[in-house]
């Protein structure tokens, strides 16, 4: 890892050690259970919880606060990007981890991530398994989403980091500027995230077994393709990770199936590498894994287009008019 950061040695009895941030729309009863996950934390140092009431609904407040966690309003229906930057805009922490309200964390979860964050890494996260592991497809949802997770994993250096799942020190936050939502989409903000912090420290997203976490996949398969569709729809209008190649042959239809193929061998060959044990299980919720590769390839496919649409009408709107 690089050098320590400055907040490695840092101790105060006033100020938190770190700030957790919890997007949150609906879902109460998840909020209760993960808030309780989050005050059994084996951490001495203090730390502050902080719920952003993404829909501003009173449920939501009455939760937060019977946790004892602060609760941040701003209007309604923020992304999920921007109710995390409302969060982290608050925070006191030098320190700022964030995990969806649809999750359980680990007791060990936030000491690891800031042991991880003292060592020198500048953004971290670690493994992502299922609340309900026997529910097929909320398995295959996670699968398709968190197959670079499982918590056999060793530590070690990655290229992005889930926004479910992921701490960062406050002053790295601020410079990266935050999470983005270019066109207000609803997803793609972790990869554009976790894209620019590679641009600035290489070396700098860590991998960290510790920092375990549980999240309830969708356990209905209309809502698992919506979401990947979105997944996917989001890679491609911002074109994440993709080079102008892969742009040009992802959008041609007849490579359609090459592209389910493709993300279906990665998933299975990430499963032979890392969790050579969860293979029969991945053979059992292959069909809803063929489901979801499908609705995200549409949704990529979409995403291409209509960015390319979108540059020729920006081309032509500032080109010169040459007419006489």
């Amino acid at each position: 890892m690089a050098d320590p950061h400055p907040h490695a040695h840092r101790k105060s009895e006033t100020l938190p050690t770190a700030s957790v941030v919890i997007p949150c729309k609906g879902t109460p009863e998840s909020l209760r259970t993960l808030l309780a996950d989050l005050n059994a934390q084996k951490l001495e140092d203090l730390f502050e919880i902080i719920v952003v009431d993404a829909w501003s609904d009173d449920d939501i407040r009455q939760e937060a606060e019977a946790a004892g966690a602060r609760v941040v309003r701003r209007g309604t229906g923020n992304l999920p990007g921007q109710a995390r930057n409302l969060g982290a805009a608050g925070a006191a922490g030098e320190i700022v981890a964030f995990v969806d309200a649809d999750c359980r964390v680990d007791p060990d979860w936030l000491p690891s991530a800031i042991k991880a964050l003292d060592n020198g890494a500048r953004l971290v996260a670690g493994p992502v398994e299922d609340v309900d592991p026997w529910h097929l497809v909320a398995s295959a949802d996670n699968l398709l989403q968190f197959a670079d997770l499982p918590r056999n994993r060793p530590a070690g250096r990655m290229h992005m980091a889930p926004s479910c799942n992921l701490a960062i020190g406050k002053a790295d936050f601020e410079r990266l500027q935050g999470f983005r939502h270019a066109g207000g989409l609803a997803t793609g903000e972790d990869v554009d995230f976790c894209q620019r912090a590679i641009e600035i420290w290489p070396d700098g997203i860590w991998f960290c077994p510790g920092m375990s976490i549980r999240h309830s996949g969708r356990r209905k398969v209309t809502d698992m393709i919506r979401h990947h569709h979105a997944f996917g729809y989001s890679r491609g209008r911002l074109k994440l990770l993709l080079s102008e190649r892969q742009t040009r042959l992802a959008s041609k239809a007849i490579l359609a199936p090459a592209i389910v193929l493709r993300r279906l061998i990665y998933i299975f060959g990430r499963v032979i590498r890392l969790n050579p044990a969860k293979l029969p299980k991945t053979l059992l919720v292959s069909p809803f894994l063929i489901i979801g590769a499908v609705g995200w390839t549409a949704g990529f496919r979409r995403g291409l287009i209509e960015s390319s649409v979108s540059r020729t009408d920006s081309d032509e709107a500032t080109s010169p008019d040459l007419s006489l």
